[in-house]
Order: structure tokens, then C-alpha cells, then sequence
């Protein structure tokens, strides 16, 4: 631990590549969009630099291998072991006989697919746009813009800095060569590094990720209903809106546009994707009969967790216990609206959920099977929230995927963002398969 902590980093850090690092064990786990590319994630002196191995980490599991070089400011804020175990390779912290910066992006095969330079602080990005080459990242940056390798700059500083009329100039000329930029978020004062989740998203389209589902409309109805018995007080479920989330994120990931239908939600949900939000039942069905009918959607993921019962007549007043000594609810259920969708839109692609409890696989089957032909789904996901490690407020999840033929795939319990990708990868198949 005490050598994650030191501020001096060696001189050169470079050290003969482990292809069985364990580090890799990751990558390909959340999906393959990546697979097969290479992206050399350039990391700079801005405290942001701690975000550094999520995103290493989080470009792994999408099947990317990634390589780290670092400018020696970076080096006193988090050290190179921390990148070559985030990584599985040998980070590079300065240019040797050997090249680094051609052998990574120089005409040589096998050169990076994207140079990633996050965080970017405005020293490096007014390095970058004078052509100034005096530290691994920027060598290596001036090598992969004069092969034409895709070039993606993160920045993050304070927001006096970033408010400098030449470091948006600076910001400005890269573009205008072709450079992309993901901007910070503003906040307490600076110039935040955006969310990780939206840099690997453009990291993946510029790295030439296998975006199958590119031109593809996509609604996504997430999270849980309430029905107010008063003013104060509701019925609900436990959904937490994780799994939808994972979904949008992979929708996102796999070049669609996506609109979701939000109910109550625990997470943050994805930048990117267009969000309505609704409370009960009856305005989740509302919208999504709105978006349906109006927005020619290729697929409807219907992942919500709509509440199935509601009171018949709800209180305007709140319900003291000091008055009322007793109370009985009398209750309605509410209107599906999976068994609507075909009504509304008969040429989406509909993908319904279902949360079953402690059934065996066999009446699992037996049960979604009749729910998928009751809906005139096209596809039916279900799992049993009665397993440990599936279902409400879990980080896994696992499903079994059902077609109207009753032919059914498993996905074997993995982390929801994992579950999510397969579920697009078996929807990709339908509405969009490979030619």
C-alpha cells in the first residue's frame, strides 16, 4: 500500500509486458463493444488523475486493452503501480531507445486505435495545440495526430483556468483539426473531469467500437411506481431502477438513441439518454403510450417495476393514527401496459421483465412463456427475485431470456451492467442482425 502513496516515481517504470496479469481477468466481462482495440489512456498533473484506473477499468470490461502513460506531475499524484495494476501493463513515465511513443502511436502495426488524454490539464492542452513535445503524453499525442490516430481530450481544472480566453482558444484549434474534446462539468469552482461513464462512451465511439445499434430508437421505462394512500404515505417496491439504468448504458453504449420513462429510482442514471419522469402507474402508462405512438420506436424495454395495485380511493388528507384506529385500504389493480404496447406501436420490438418469486427453473419457464404470449411480447426477461444476488436493489442479477418459439438462453448471474450488455447483444440480434 505505502507504494501507491509515495510521490516519487521512478525514472522509467517501463518493465517487460505479463499477458497473464490478473489484471486482466476484467476485460470483455461488461460486453465487446472494444474488443480487439487498444487505447493508450494519457494521464496528466490534475487531481483528477485519480479517476485514472476507473476509466482504464471501465474501457477493460467493454474488451479494450489499455495502456498507460503518464507525465511526471501525474507520477507525484498517483503512481505508476496503481496504473500498471489498473492497466496489466507496464505504464510508460518517460521515453527510452525503446520508442514508447511510435511503438504506441507511430506508423508501426499495431498502433493504438484512440489516444485518451484524461484528465488533460489546460498546461497539456496548450502543449498539444502549439506542437510542444516535452513529456511522454505530449510525444506521444504529436505521434498518434501525425499517423491520423483518433484523438479524445478530457479536461479538468480550475474554472479560472479554464476561463482563460488562450485555453479556450487553444480548446478551439484542436477542434478545428479534427481533435474531439469531452468538457468538464462545472462545479464548486472548477472545472470538473466529466463522468466516467460519458467518456467511455466517447472513447468507444472514436476507438471504433462495434456501435450495432446505430440508428436505432430505443424507449426504456425504469425503476418503481407509488400509489398514494394520502398525501404522505404510498404503496411501492423495493426496484431500485439499477437494471434499468445498466440498460440505458448499454443502449447508449451500442450507438442507440434512447429515450427513458423513469419512475422512482435509487441511481444516477447515464447522460445521454432523454429522461421523463412519472410517479404512479397511470402516468408511466401515459407516457409511454405518448412516446409510442408518437415516436416510431424500433424497441421498447419495458424494465420498470410497475406497481400491480393501487388504492381505490386515496385520502386528501393525511391519516392520523391519533383520530383513526384502524385503517382498511380497498384496492384496484392497475392498468398493464405491456399487454397495451401492440396496440400502440405493433411494430416495436418489445421486451418485457418479469419478477417471479422462489419458482423452480421449470415453473420459471412455464411462467414467463404465458406472460410473454399474453403480452405478444417479442422477447420475455425474467428472474427470480426470491435468489440472493437477483432482482430488487442488487448490484447482479440473473435472467433467463425467453422467445415466443419457448426457446430460452440463461444469463448466468454477473454484475447488472453485464447482464444489460447481453440483453442488447440478443436484441441487436433481432431488430438489427449482422448482414
Amino acid at each position: 500500500m505505502q507504494a501507491l502513496l509515495d510521490n516519487a516515481a521512478p525514472a522509467s517504470y517501463l518493465i517487460p509486458m505479463q499477458d497473464d496479469h490478473p489484471s486482466l481477468d476484467i476485460t470483455g466481462s461488461e460486453g465487446s463493444l472494444l474488443k480487439g482495440k487498444q487505447v493508450a489512456l494519457c494521464v496528466t498533473g490534475s487531481v483528477a488523475a485519480v479517476r485514472a484506473p476507473d476509466i482504464a477499468r471501465g474501457l477493460m470490461r467493454l474488451g479494450a486493452e489499455v495502456y498507460a502513460v503518464m507525465t511526471k506531475a501525474a507520477t507525484r499524484l498517483i503512481h505508476p503501480d496503481l496504473l500498471h495494476w489498473a492497466t496489466g501493463h507496464a505504464v510508460v513515465t518517460e521515453l527510452t531507445g525503446d520508442i514508447e511513443h511510435v511503438k504506441l502511436a507511430g506508423n508501426v502495426s499495431g498502433h493504438a486505435d484512440l489516444i485518451l488524454v484524461a484528465p488533460a490539464t489546460a498546461n497539456t492542452i496548450g502543449k498539444i495545440a502549439a506542437g510542444i513535445d516535452d513529456t511522454p503524453v505530449t510525444s506521444t499525442v504529436t505521434s498518434g495526430l501525425g499517423q491520423g490516430i483518433p484523438l479524445l481530450i478530457v479536461p479538468a481544472m480550475h474554472e479560472s483556468m479554464y476561463n482563460h480566453p488562450l485555453v479556450r482558444e487553444n480548446i478551439e484549434k484542436l477542434r478545428k483539426i479534427g481533435v474531439s474534446f469531452v468538457m468538464p462539468e462545472m462545479a464548486e469552482g472548477k472545472a470538473k473531469l466529466a463522468g466516467t461513464e460519458e467518456i467511455i462512451r466517447a472513447a468507444a465511439a472514436l476507438a471504433g467500437g462495434t456501435r450495432k445499434l446505430s440508428g436505432k430508437k430505443i424507449l426504456i421505462s425504469l425503476g418503481r411506481t407509488v400509489e398514494h394512500i394520502d398525501p404522505v404515505r404510498i404503496i411501492t417496491n423495493p426496484s431500485s431502477g439499477k437494471m434499468g439504468a445498466a440498460l440505458i448504458d448499454a443502449a447508449l453504449l451500442a450507438g442507440a438513441e434512447v429515450t427513458a420513462v423513469s419512475g422512482k429510482i435509487s441511481v444516477t442514471l447515464p447522460a445521454g439518454a432523454r429522461v421523463r419522469t412519472v410517479e404512479t402507474a397511470e402516468h408511466m402508462y401515459t407516457a409511454v403510450k405518448e412516446e409510442l405512438s408518437a415516436g416510431a420506436y424500433d424497441c421498447f424495454i419495458a424494465a420498470a417495476a410497475v406497481g400491480d395495485w393501487k388504492p381505490r380511493r386515496a385520502a386528501d388528507k393525511k391519516i392520523s393514527t391519533h383520530t383513526e384506529k384502524e385503517l382498511t385500504l380497498e384496492l384496484e389493480p392497475t392498468r398493464k401496459i405491456i399487454d397495451a404496447v401492440k396496440d400502440w406501436a405493433p411494430g416495436t420490438f418489445l421486451v418485457a421483465f418479469r419478477a417471479v418469486h422462489n419458482l423452480t427453473p421449470e415453473e420459471l419457464l412455464r411462467d414467463g412463456a404465458e406472460r410473454l404470449r399474453q403480452a405478444r411480447a417479442d422477447l420475455i426477461v425474467v428472474n427470480d427475485a426470491g435468489q440472493p444476488g437477483r432482482g430488487f436493489e442488487t448490484d447482479t442479477n440473473e435472467v433467463t431470456v425467453i422467445g415466443p418459439d419457448k426457446r430460452s438462453v440463461t444469463l448466468p448471474q454477473a454484475s447488472k451492467r453485464s447482464i444489460a450488455s447481453a440483453i442488447l447483444d440478443i436484441i441487436h440480434e433481432k431488430i438489427a442482425p449482422e448482414k
